[in-house]
Order: C-alpha cells, then structure tokens, then sequence
C-alpha cells in the first residue's frame, strides 16, 4: 500500500515520526509489530482500513465504494453522501 500511494520508506518513516526508515522495514517484513497508534496514523497516511493493514483483506462492497468516490469533487461526493445517507436510512425500515 505504501508503494501504491508513491511515498517510499523514508517518508512514510518521517510521517510516522521514525528516526529512520529501519523500524518501518522490520514492520513492513513482519519482524517486529507497531502499536496500535502507529497502525492507526499508518492507516489514516495510506487511506485503507487498519483490518486491511493487518488481514490485506478489503471487502468488496468497500472497494466498490471507493471507486465510485475516487476522482469526485467536493460537489459529487456531497450528493453521493446525501444519497447514501437517504438509502441507509430507508435500509433500516425495511430491515
């Protein structure tokens, strides 16, 4: 995820207040684990889930989304935030 969102390991280091990008390789090969804040600043600089982070797992209906979100305007994602808000409301009748 790191490469696909173009920081290398240094910068993602430097996001994450590392010394150096060593700790974030031992992370990144599995050596060593990260705390929980960690994962979640790591989530929140890669946009991704922290159960992506920890299962590499998205689900499809939230990859669906994204993909609908990605390239909007602030416009369009306004109305598609109105919209599925008004279509989980009325989910929730019918459930």
């Amino acid at each position: 995820m790191r490469k696909r969102s173009n920081l290398t390991q240094f910068q993602l280091a430097e996001c994450l207040d590392y010394a150096n990008e060593r700790q974030l390789q031992r992370i990144e090969n599995g050596t060593t684990a990260c705390s929980v804040d960690k994962l979640m600043e790591i989530s929140q600089i890669l946009d991704v889930s922290t159960d992506f982070l920890l299962f590499g797992v998205k689900s499809t209906d939230e990859t669906d989304i994204l993909d609908i979100i990605k390239g909007t305007n602030d416009v369009q994602r306004w109305y598609l935030v109105k919209v599925l808000k008004v279509i989980a409301e009325n989910l929730r009748i019918v459930v």
